[in-house]
């Protein structure tokens, strides 16, 4: 059965938007197809205010913290050279979605190399309501099925929560989504617990117009047409963003690899094109197959 880790009351009530609420999913992926064993899990957020909601990664979220503060501290400092790092353990879902209400708007906004773009997503997602009830955790739930994005996925929701919102980019079922797999078994999310906290916005850093690697950028809009081009030109030159930093004039970027320091741009290019690649090849499962 699966266990609820934050204790609230069934009622709408609940969801009174004098503060935010977070409801709280566990996304368990298989990010290689080739390897059975290869199952990923990360702890995704959906904050919800009476204008819409965002979704994203915990652990992403609390990594770009980390490197926003750190080089909020060496521009202060008035230091030339930004020294950024990121921990291993920073989450690797890196995209976020948002949702406009009462419209249900939805937008991607996701990194390709070092350029964060924003994708509104143009395609309705179709439900159909089965008759099929159960009992997951605390929740009385239905079923729902839909077709996006290349798979056919499964939906359990829950009318005890009056919020036509879920995961991702699903929404528009009449409650919350409590579970959603799709029928590969290789992407589920499912919802772990539901929590208030208070309202709070993340003032933009200021770079003075330094491009700076690793750091969260104000994303460009492009449509979902041009996103896909992206993704194309990426898988074909995935160091193109960096190449286009080095070649700047005055710009100086060290990487560490196994802890050898990398200071020379071809070098740097080197690895990061490999590094690059091996992660393509073991990422061939995304959410969307056809994106």
């Amino acid at each position: 059965m699966m266990k609820i880790l934050v204790a609230f009351s069934l009622f709408f009530g609940l969801m009174v938007f004098a503060q935010q609420n977070r409801v709280i999913y566990e996304y368990t992926y298989r990010p290689d197809s080739t390897k059975t064993d290869s199952l990923k899990k990360e702890w995704m957020y959906l904050d919800i205010n009476k204008n819409g909601s965002k979704y994203y990664s915990k652990s992403t979220f609390e990594s770009d913290s980390i490197v926003a503060e750190s080089v909020k501290k060496q521009m202060e400092a008035g230091m030339q050279r930004i020294s950024v790092s990121r921990q291993s353990s920073g989450g690797e879902i890196k995209y976020e979605i948002t949702k406009t209400y009462p419209a249900f708007k939805t937008t991607l906004i996701t990194n390709i190399g070092n350029d964060t773009y924003e994708v509104p997503e143009d395609r309705p997602i179709s439900w159909q309501i089965l008759p099929a009830k159960k009992k997951l955790g605390e929740f009385a739930v239905q079923e729902a099925r839909t077709h996006f994005a290349g798979r056919n996925w499964t939906a359990w929701f829950t009318t005890d929560i009056a919020i036509q919102d879920g995961p991702y980019k699903f929404s528009g079922l009449p409650g919350l989504i409590v579970e959603i797999s799709d029928e590969s078994g290789s992407h589920k999310m499912e919802l772990k617990g539901i929590k208030k906290i208070p309202e709070s916005t993340v003032p933009e850093l200021n770079t003075k117009g330094r491009d700076i690697p690793l750091l969260k950028k104000k994303p460009l809009e492009i449509s979902r047409q041009q996103y896909v081009k992206q993704l194309r030109q990426y898988a074909n030159d995935p160091v193109q963003s960096m190449r286009e930093i080095l070649a700047k004039p005055n710009s100086q970027v060290k990487i560490n690899v196994n802890g050898r320091e990398i200071s020379d741009p071809k070098d740097i290019l080197r690895e990061l094109e490999k590094n690059a690649r091996e992660k393509m090849q073991k990422n061939n499962n995304p959410l969307e197959l056809i994106p």
